[in-house]
């Protein structure tokens, strides 16, 4: 019984000091991000930051090293992963400012972890029997559990927020203050744009996520239109991947609330463009009762496709975000009756077929 308990303490706290160390790691990769970003809009050189507790290398989109300590075995695919003294951190907070695609941290010594593991194990296996000794009160904690996952996924999506408005709050702030100054760039406002879009649409998201009890009213929407006004407002963004549109619109009314079909427009678009392959392309057409969507990007495995209506899931770490906009948009096909498929391989593309044929006005 004590050698079990020992054993799951083990997987506990090794859990919860990779979790920490996780969150550090990940905070050191932003500030990484935002001095890049800051030196790249001064026009300074790329300077490598000196850590006392991790390595850090630059690597550009062909995964290529452009300065930085030597780091081996680096999985590009993953965002945070443990070898077995060490542990590797790969963020794209950078956004390919001054041509840094990855930043990869590495910690320099690890061993620290397993002791303070194994004092731990020492520790809890000296009380064990103790422990057993209280079994009502291990009952009294079961009731608690649901309430303990609900206050750390709430704590997670606090630490994500703040993480994801991090990179584009930087740009902004340094961009205003290039305005500031004579001889203003054309570059400098687009990325002013595209970055207060980027805030604007995050907040949008949530507020209609947190506070979707308000009245709706219920209207005839040209659904051309829509479509229209939406890409109107990702032109710059699909422009800077080179996205290619193609679009084959007809007029189609249907009978639903203004702001939901914005909202479901809006999330479909924008991880058309998000997930795609630079200069990929993206069909969007009306056929019949349908709204198709058809990109060239990223993909999503079958595995994944069950699961990423679920709100906080991602598929991959591909872009940041939250894992809400398509939670969104299952709700509001729920509530209105639009059937939506999703047919994807990975690194082929995805279709995206939304049924309206319920709320077609003739």
């Amino acid at each position: 019984m004590i050698i079990s308990i020992g054993f799951l303490v083990y997987n506990f706290e090794a859990k919860q000091i990779m979790s920490h160390q996780k969150d550090s790691m990940q905070n050191a990769a932003l500030q990484i991000a935002a001095k890049v970003i800051t030196s790249y809009m001064t026009n300074n050189e790329l300077e490598l930051p000196n850590l006392e507790k991790y390595q850090v290398a630059f690597f550009n989109t062909n995964k290529d090293k452009i300065i930085g300590d030597d780091i081996e075995h680096i999985i590009f695919e993953k965002s945070f992963y443990q070898s077995s003294k060490n542990s590797y951190f790969i963020s794209e907070a950078a956004q390919l400012h001054h041509g840094v695609k990855y930043i990869v941290l590495k910690t320099k010594n690890n061993d620290y972890v397993l002791e303070k593991i194994q004092y731990n194990i020492i520790i809890t296996s000296v009380f064990a029997i103790l422990i057993i000794s209280f079994v009502g009160y291990f009952l009294g904690k079961l009731f608690l559990i649901p309430i303990q996952s609900e206050r750390i996924k709430l704590d997670k999506f606090i630490k994500d927020t703040t993480h994801e408005l991090n990179t584009p709050l930087s740009a902004l702030i340094m961009s205003v203050n290039s305005l500031k100054k004579e001889n203003i760039d054309k570059n400098i406002s687009q990325r002013i744009d595209l970055s207060a879009k980027r805030i604007n649409k995050i907040y949008s998201d949530l507020t209609y996520l947190l506070l979707n009890n308000s009245d709706k009213q219920i209207q005839k929407i040209n659904l051309k239109d829509v479509i229209e006004d939406e890409l109107n407002l990702y032109e710059q963004l699909a422009h800077k991947k080179g996205i290619t549109l193609h679009k084959e619109l007809k007029e189609l009314f249907v009978n639903i609330d203004k702001e939901s079909i914005q909202r479901l427009v809006s999330n479909l678009i924008s991880n058309a463009i998000k997930y795609n392959k630079p200069s990929g392309d993206l069909e969007i057409s009306i056929d019949g009762d349908k709204l198709i969507f058809k990109d060239s990007g990223i993909g999503i495995s079958k595995e994944d496709v069950e699961n990423i209506f679920q709100r906080y899931y991602r598929a991959n770490n591909y872009e940041g975000g939250f894992g809400i906009g398509l939670d969104i948009v299952n709700n509001i096909c729920s509530e209105y009756g639009i059937i939506i498929d999703i047919d994807s391989d990975k690194n082929q593309g995805t279709t995206v077929t939304l049924d309206f044929s319920k709320i077609v006005i003739s």
